[in-house]
C-alpha cells in the first residue's frame, strides 16, 4: 500500500513539474525565441557554411534530416504477391530513405541532397 502511495506522489511532482516547465517557458521567451523555435521546428538548425545554389548567399541556410518516400521496394511488391496483397495493409508498397532538406531564409526556395 505504501508503495503505491509513494509511486503515485512521484507521478504527480512530476505532472507538475512539467507543467510549471511549460508555463515558465511561455512567460520567459521573448518573440525573437519564439520565431526561432518555429523555424527550427519547421526547417532545422542553420548551417552557417552552406551556400543557397539559387541565389549564393551563405549563412543563410536550414537543415534538418527528413524521410522521403522513393519508389517501389522490390522486398514488400514480392511479399505483396506471395501474401495476396495482405502485406501491403501493413507495410505499404513504397519504400522510404533518409535524405537532408535545406531551405534557404533568403530567397525561400528548399531542395533536398
Amino acid at each position: 500500500m505504501a508503495g503505491s502511495t509513494i509511486f503515485f506522489l512521484f507521478v504527480v511532482l512530476g505532472l507538475l513539474g512539467a507543467v510549471f516547465a511549460l508555463i515558465m517557458q511561455a512567460i520567459c521567451t521573448t518573440p525573437e525565441q519564439k520565431e526561432e523555435s518555429r523555424l527550427w521546428r519547421k526547417y532545422g538548425s542553420l548551417n552557417k557554411e552552406l551556400i543557397c545554389p539559387h541565389c549564393r548567399h551563405k549563412g543563410q541556410v536550414r537543415t534538418t534530416p527528413v524521410q522521403q518516400k522513393k519508389g517501389v521496394s522490390g522486398g514488400k511488391a514480392t511479399g505483396a504477391l506471395l501474401t495476396g496483397g495482405a502485406s501491403l495493409l501493413l507495410v505499404g508498397l513504397s519504400r522510404k530513405e533518409w535524405n537532408t532538406q535545406a531551405h534557404c531564409m533568403h530567397c525561400n526556395s528548399t531542395w533536398y541532397f
